[in-house]
């Protein structure tokens, strides 16, 4: 390969680098402005200039405004989905032996748990893209359909097919959903600034996560034994 062959592919790497560069931050741009005017109230204007492009850039990479607002949803997904495949897969192939041990199956639960927390509590940006999520629930927006998809493939449904094997309960009662889903609303609810603002926290570090952590497979234990004593 010659010199400038060498050099034509450096530089078209680079322009390719910087492509996704700037298509990633009109993404995250986004998402913060739809997030706080709704997809109504965002123009595409406002969004180049958020995102200090110019407006052409919004065509050339997503089509459209709905394209964008469909990239950032997928934007959402790929990130769930990155960080929760792992524990999703080791999961899964353990439900496919039937005879596990309880505290197996605790401590798989408990993985689950972690998994979702981390997400949560360790990226920066999780408030604004529940803020998004929740605009766009409100707008009652189609394209949250494959959003929703996403969250029961890689948390809800790997969580219930645990509790039901922890409780001796059908997957599908909706006794057994609710439970998972009351479990799960102990990691949801640090997507939110409310619960640090209440316990004087300005960031969740690491020892303030591991505070969560223990308290979550505490409360999840006691809601789990619980349900062998009391009457259905």
């Amino acid at each position: 390969m010659t010199g400038r062959s060498t050099r034509l592919q450096l530089r078209a790497g680079s322009g390719y680098r910087r492509g996704a560069d700037t298509r990633c931050r009109i993404i995250e741009t986004a998402i913060d402005l739809f997030a706080m005017r709704g997809y109504d109230g965002t123009s595409t204007r406002a969004l180049a200039e958020s995102a200090e492009v110019n407006l052409p850039a919004i065509q050339y990479y997503f089509g459209s405004k709905e394209g964008l607002y469909r990239a950032a949803i997928d934007h959402i997904i790929a990130q769930i989905a990155d960080g929760m495949k792992p524990t999703v897969a080791r999961v899964t192939a353990a439900l496919a032996h039937r005879d596990l041990p309880r505290k197996t199956l605790f401590v798989l639960l408990f993985e689950m748990l972690d998994a979702m927390l981390a997400i949560i509590v360790g990226e920066p940006c999780m408030p604004a893209k529940k803020l998004f999520i929740s605009r766009a629930e409100i707008e009652r927006s189609a394209a949250l359909k494959p959003l929703h998809a996403a969250m029961r493939r890689y948390s809800v449904d790997p969580c219930l097919a645990l509790v039901a094997r922890l409780t001796g309960q059908p997957d599908d009662d909706e006794r057994t959903i609710a439970r998972t889903l009351l479990i799960l609303a102990q990691v949801t609810v640090f997507a939110h600034k409310g619960p640090q603002r209440d316990l004087g926290w300005t960031q969740i570090d690491e020892a303030r996560l591991q505070i969560i952590r223990s308290l979550v497979h505490e409360h999840t234990a006691a809601i789990l034994d619980a349900v062998r004593t009391i009457p259905q």
